[in-house]
């Protein structure tokens, strides 16, 4: 099932190419959270346009929406036709739908180039994950943790630079996917197209298709991508509740925790040659244990101290998980499996904020919500790592 893949010759330009493909990893962050201090904005600006309340919103969400649906497809173009030209194609299409809302005044197309700007994501992560484990074989878990670290840096800073351009212009924040067109460049100078470490040829003709080992990823991605979006999506509210202060106050807290999570991300590059099954285990009980104290504590301090644990965990469960999918699918069929892996990781995003609600309605409130999740975060921990932590094809490096 090509468990481990050895490049077949020495990759030229690693540092070049592995930084390429690590700044690709942060533009489905882009998309979304540089736009998070303009929603005022932006409902200020279209309020009146019919079904406002809709439209403005999915400004925001659709782009996830679409890198779900389309990801798995990604990644069949590229195993088929080369994952040089459509990782290329997919970031050009990127800039122009990213840049779109810049000359555009009609919310119509606005949110119809958010939806292109989803599928140019769909691409650009997809393609880039499965490039990783294509030029880097064993040694993918460097630049997987770089991925972790890229992207929680990333978020905290486009986050602030949204505020600031959003305080110039609505369109102000849309200027950010400016930043793809270096990107871009990048590409085209350094990515060239993989070759296989068996055959020496290049994708085209894929073999069938693993399906056990893309269903054993799919799902098992899914389940951790819903227990890890708990924490970030609600501890703005924990911490409000418990009463961390102003808005401002809560989103340096929560940019101060996410410190924990660039740790994680380097905790996993010290412990990448242990099995899918440790690393979870260990990355979930982390998460668990965070979420727990968050969920009992009265205190703010107490739910940064939580917040901080758990954030740590959530370091380690994206490389691991990204890792592990590299090193199972063969070279041939990465890119499609890579989509299915991406496609699992978002609707776990999408699927994390109803399944907390309807948590949270039989328990009493979010903070119980929340401490039960934490307590599933600890049994799925124990699942994975008695179920995987010694078979031979669970091995993530």
């Amino acid at each position: 099932m090509g468990a481990t893949f050895q490049q077949a010759r020495p990759v030229r330009h690693p540092t070049a190419k592995g930084v390429t493909l690590v700044f690709a990893q942060v533009l489905p962050v882009m998309a979304i959270v540089a736009l998070f201090p303009a929603i005022p904005k932006l409902f200020a600006h279209f309020g009146g346009w019919p079904h406002a309340g809709l439209l403005v919103p999915m400004i925001v969400t659709i782009p996830s929406l679409c890198a779900a649906l389309f990801a798995p497809a990604a990644g069949w173009i590229a195993d088929r036709f080369g994952r040089r030209p459509a990782f290329i194609g997919g970031i050009a299409l990127y800039v122009v739908a990213g840049l779109t809302p810049l000359v555009v005044d009609d919310l119509i197309l606005i949110v119809a180039s958010r939806a292109v700007l989803g599928l140019a994501d769909a691409f650009a992560i997809t393609i880039s994950s499965a490039l990783i484990g294509d030029y880097f074989g064993d040694q993918r878990y460097r630049w997987v943790a770089w991925t972790g670290a890229a992207t929680s840096i990333a978020g905290t800073v486009l986050i602030a630079a949204g505020g600031i351009l959003a305080d110039i212009s609505w369109r102000g924040p849309f200027a950010i996917y400016a930043l793809a067109v270096p990107l871009l460049l990048m590409a085209i100078a350094f990515i060239d197209e993989p070759v296989s470490d068996d055959s020496g040829e290049r994708p085209g003709k894929p073999a069938g298709f693993p399906w056990a080992a893309a269903f054993s990823i799919g799902s098992v991605t899914l389940i951790a991508s819903i227990i890890y979006y708990v924490e970030p999506l609600n501890i703005a509210t924990i911490l409000a509740d418990r009463g961390a202060g102003s808005s401002t106050q809560v989103g340096l807290i929560q940019a101060a925790t996410s410190l924990a999570y660039i740790a994680g991300a380097f905790l996993y590059r010290h412990l990448h040659g242990r099995s899918i099954g440790a690393l979870l285990g260990i990355a979930g009980a982390l998460i668990g244990a965070g979420m727990i104290v968050i969920g009992l504590t009265t205190s703010y301090h107490g739910a940064v101290a939580g917040a901080t644990v758990q954030q740590l965990g959530g370091g380690m469960v994206i490389p691991a998980l990204l890792a592990w999918g590299q090193a199972r699918l063969p070279f041939d069929q990465r890119g499609r499996g890579m989509g299915i892996w991406a496609t699992s990781f978002f609707a776990g995003a999408f699927l994390c904020p109803p399944i907390l609600s309807a948590i949270a309605r039989s328990v009493g409130g979010l903070a119980p919500a929340i401490l039960t999740m934490g307590a599933i975060a600890l049994i799925f921990a124990a699942l994975v790592h008695f179920s995987m932590g010694r078979r031979h094809d669970a091995t993530v490096a």
